[in-house]
């Protein structure tokens, strides 16, 4: 997903405490992969009112165009909750739609 404004990679850092409240990601044409690097005890992603699980080494791929919340309910012995997230094209986006959006939403040179 590289090719338009919608696609990105990298780390999201929550600190014990932090909370993000509800919202909702931009566009229903990505999927989030979210990689565990870091996942301590009283981390919590909920997305349309759906607990999900990150674990340490394993993806969970997230619809982020439904509301989400994510919370770091842990105590400041247990550092901050890591996780790469890569976003790839949502499966039902057909090849023609791909190359559409790539073009509508292309980044500024």
């Amino acid at each position: 997903m590289s090719a338009n404004t919608f696609g990105n990679a990298g780390f999201s850092v929550l600190l014990p405490g932090a909370r993000l409240e509800g919202r909702c990601g931009p566009t229903n044409a990505r999927v989030r992969c979210h990689l565990g690097v870091k996942i301590p005890p009283g981390c919590e992603l909920v997305v349309g009112g759906e607990p999900q699980c990150w674990a340490e080494g394993h993806c969970l791929l997230v619809d982020d165009s439904f509301l989400h919340t994510v919370a770091h309910n842990g105590t400041p012995e247990d550092g901050p909750r890591v996780v790469f997230i890569v976003d790839l094209w949502h499966p039902n986006v057909a090849g023609a739609e791909r190359q559409a959006l790539d073009f509508v939403f292309a980044p500024d040179p």
